[in-house]
């Protein structure tokens, strides 16, 4: 029984959140069906809580912090909702909280731990596939259309390249730190399944997943860059801005899309810190926009979810705008403190914490959907859990048990 529990408890849900099946099913089946989806997952995850209460282990002193934080939001954004009678679901809001708090409590089983790495390992490499199943079928499953006509960006299973994107940057991070083969031909299947984890990434033509990619990738493999290793890669560098300076120069007759054109001319700006020409895609209009709601309540903010509603994208200036700079003060110095502690755990978890950690602080900047997903959320408590299982018995390798 006790093993059943997670599974239908804590899993089945996660799986639902990370494939988008809710969202599917209200796009292709009914809408009514979906809430009724929607509201099983949260039941679920509350008797599981209930069920698994005997098999919990010492519980993390670094995901508390989350408590601080819904305590701070909520307070100051219910406050403001009161204050500014703006109208709003606050029921629907819980749901990545209710996620948060349930997974708190599994994950603080090592056994647990170990096996939510590799449940939402196998959700994000699938995801990454469909992105590239999809886009090849020219499905749009936000819309729920076919088009007859090439898709610009690839979407994913939910519609968004940006969301497709961050999928795929964590499958190629969890994939590569989860499958450790010591044969040689297991060794190709890994680097053929990365490559293709990639292409799905490239197939979004999301300038911030590219450049997110890019951090993550060097960082992952810092055993490559080192001593004649990194002086080599130092003296190849003048060779890519070369390189970069003449596919500028090529761009429009690579055979691309006007919106796909733009998205290469993006990235070719990040990477030639030509700043001032990157496309933004309106989000900094969006922010400038949010200032003068932050003018008008910096203390208190205007009310939980307010800036979901305003679409603001951006997580860190929509706590601002839902729960004042007290919230989002606090906010930032959690996200400080989770990176410091996972700096200081050894070089094989270090390296692998830090990349899942800076995918979701730079998705942060230009999402507002990172903290509201379940799926994402919980990545913040496996990053804790990383931290205080490792911190517990540092001669135990909490990641053991990876497929070899």
């Amino acid at each position: 029984m006790q093993k059943i529990i997670p599974i239908i408890c804590f899993f089945v849900p996660l799986v639902i959140s990370s494939l988008n099946i809710q969202g599917l099913i209200s796009q292709f089946i009914s809408p009514a069906l979906s809430q009724v989806v929607a509201y099983l997952n949260l039941v679920l995850i509350i008797i599981g809580v209930f069920l698994f209460r005997n098999s919990m282990g010492a519980l993390s002193s670094t995901n508390k912090l989350w408590f601080i934080f819904y305590l701070l939001y909520y307070s100051f954004g219910l406050l403001a909702l009161g204050v500014s009678g703006f109208k709003v679901s606050v029921i629907a809001t819980l749901v990545p909280v209710i996620f948060n708090i349930g997974f708190y409590f599994l994950l603080s089983n090592k056994h647990q731990f170990r096996i939510f790495f590799k449940v939402v390992t196998t959700c994000f490499v699938i995801s990454s596939f469909i992105t590239i199943l999809l886009i090849k079928l020219n499905i749009n499953p936000y819309t729920g259309e076919v088009y007859d006509w090439a898709l610009d960006r690839a979407g994913g299973i939910t519609g968004d390249p940006n969301a497709a994107a961050h999928n795929s940057i964590f499958a190629f991070i969890f994939f590569n730190h989860l499958f450790k083969p010591t044969k040689v031909a297991l060794r190709i299947l890994k680097y053929m399944i990365l490559t293709i984890i990639f292409y799905s990434l490239i197939l979004t033509f999301s300038t911030t997943g590219l450049f997110t990619f890019t951090i993550v990738f060097f960082i992952i493999n810092y055993k490559f860059f080192t001593g004649i290793r990194l002086l080599l890669i130092a003296a190849v560098i003048p060779l890519f801005y070369v390189f970069i300076f003449s596919m500028k120069s090529q761009v429009n007759t690579l055979g691309l899309s006007v919106a796909q054109t733009g998205k290469v001319n993006n990235i070719i700006n990040l990477l030639t810190f030509n700043f001032d020409e990157v496309d933004n895609s309106g989000r900094g209009d969006l922010v400038v926009n949010a200032l003068n709601y932050i003018n008008e309540n910096p203390i208190s903010g205007n009310g939980v979810d307010f800036a979901v509603q305003k679409h603001v994208h951006n997580t860190y200036v929509g706590i601002w705008v839902d729960a004042g700079i007290i919230t989002l003060l606090f906010f930032l110095f959690m996200l400080g403190y989770l990176f410091i502690q996972t700096l200081s755990l050894r070089p094989e978890i270090r390296y692998f914490g830090i990349p899942i950690l800076i995918v979701l602080y730079i998705f942060m900047i230009s999402l507002q959907s990172v903290i509201n997903q379940p799926y994402l959320i919980v990545l913040f408590t496996f990053a804790g859990y990383l931290i205080d299982h490792s911190k517990s018995d540092k001669s135990l390798d909490v990641l053991k048990n990876t497929v070899r």
